[in-house]
C-alpha cells in the first residue's frame, strides 16, 4: 500500500533524525561548547527548516532548542501553516489524516 508521497509531519520527523545524526558529529559539551559549534548547530537547524519550507510550504521552528550535556535537545516543534496558524505536530497529524481542523 504505497502512497507515493510523504505527509508533512513525516517529513519533519525525517528532518529531525537527519539533524540528530549531524549533531552527533559535532563536539558539544553543555555550556563549554564553543561558539563556532553552537553556530554550526543553529545552521543545521536553519538549513533543515529551509528545506522543509521549500518542499512542504510550512515554516518549522524549534524555539526551545538547547544544548544539554553532550546532546542537542530540539524541544517541541512549532509549525506555521500557509494560513498563518501555528500548530503542534500532533495537531498537524490530525489535520493530515483527515481529522477535525
Amino acid at each position: 500500500m504505497a502512497r507515493g508521497f510523504l505527509y508533512v509531519y513525516e517529513r519533519i520527523y525525517k528532518g529531525e533524525t537527519e539533524m540528530q545524526t549531524e549533531f552527533r558529529k559535532i563536539p558539544v559539551n553543555g555550556k563549554r561548547t564553543s561558539v563556532a559549534d553552537q553556530k554550526r548547530v543553529r545552521k543545521i537547524i536553519s538549513d533543515n527548516a529551509h528545506r522543509i519550507a521549500q518542499e512542504c510550504s510550512v515554516l518549522v521552528s524549534y524555539p526551545k532548542m538547547r544544548i544539554e550535556g553532550t546532546a542537542v535537545n530540539l524541544g517541541d516543534v512549532h509549525i506555521m501553516l500557509p494560513d498563518c496558524r501555528i500548530i503542534s505536530i500532533e495537531e498537524l497529524k490530525k489535520i493530515e489524516r483527515g481529522g477535525v481542523k
